[in-house]
């Protein structure tokens, strides 16, 4: 079952680089549009979620274009995805608009590691590539697809082009070693966080879930945190560093992480604002 499966990826890889790119682009749409009026997995999900963030702000009319725009970037997404191997790095670069890379070297300077806070905004293998790109080999928390084969070429596409990762599970420790040899960590802050794994402050003005550790890693290592985002315009990708976000000092140390924990989504928040359309709406982040 694996052997065939793996073959099927091997065949769709394929056809997405001999197609010309225009082609692919027109295909990632419809494939979107398919997802959106016919498959309709979990559209409700993301009605509800836009309605929930924007329920004083913006009309249905508005609410139904913005959810029609998200299925149609996913479609894009995953053309772009696969479009990946045949791109060698001048051609990637061609694809990237960076901006604030400054901000990333004045904090690296400080030698004390970074954190780079990000969502899945854009696409966000392409971001995952562009710092790569740039020369800063930072480390990306990232998780195992469920299914062996998709994982497999996943991982191995994103590898090729550069990226260095850590599984999300039991990372501390090589958190802590990166951070140590002064080098960046990518950590996406945007999913449910369970347990005592999680924070629950505001996003879109909801009590969410968020993950604590890296306010906690802040406090620890007094390592600089920075939000790095990415969106994608026409077949442009925009990668842009935000000015560093500082520890909030609270009366205790768990103060301390809930206010410092809340700028970070703060910063996701208004970024998402600008591009609704390019975040992952799909996601339950309010439980």
């Amino acid at each position: 079952m694996q052997k065939l499966q793996l073959l099927l990826i091997k065949t769709i890889l394929v056809c997405f680089q001999v197609l010309p790119e225009g082609s692919c682009y027109f295909l990632g749409k419809a494939l979107g549009l398919f997802w959106f009026h016919i498959v309709r997995y979990r559209r409700s999900l993301v009605f509800d979620n836009l309605r929930q963030a924007f329920r004083d702000e913006k009309n249905e009319k508005e609410i139904y274009e913005i959810a029609r725009g998200n299925f149609i970037h996913y479609g894009i997404s995953f053309i772009e995805f696969l479009r990946l191997p045949m791109l060698k790095k001048e051609d990637l670069k061609k694809k990237l608009v960076t901006s604030g890379t400054q901000l990333i070297d004045k904090a690296l300077e400080k030698k004390r590691g970074l954190i780079v806070v990000c969502g899945h905004c854009g696409n966000w293998d392409f971001m995952s590539i562009a710092q790569a790109l740039l020369g800063y080999n930072a480390h990306i928390i990232t998780r195992r697809a469920k299914n062996k084969s998709i994982d497999m070429y996943w991982q191995k596409i994103r590898e090729e082009k550069g990226v260095r990762f850590l599984q999300d599970r039991n990372s501390i420790f090589s958190i802590l070693k990166v951070l140590k040899k002064n080098e960046p960590i990518c950590i996406v802050i945007d999913q449910h966080m369970g347990g005592n794994m999680g924070v629950r402050v505001k996003f879109f003005n909801r009590p969410a879930s968020t993950m604590r550790a890296v306010a906690l890693l802040a406090r620890k290592t007094n390592c600089p945190v920075l939000p790095i985002y990415s969106w994608r315009e026409e077949r442009t990708h925009y990668f842009k560093v935000y000015p560093e976000i500082e520890l909030v000092n609270g009366e205790n140390d768990e103060e301390t992480i809930v206010l410092t924990t809340q700028k970070y989504n703060d910063s996701l928040e208004k970024f998402i604002r600008k591009h609704p359309e390019q975040w992952l709406w799909i996601h339950r982040r309010w439980k």
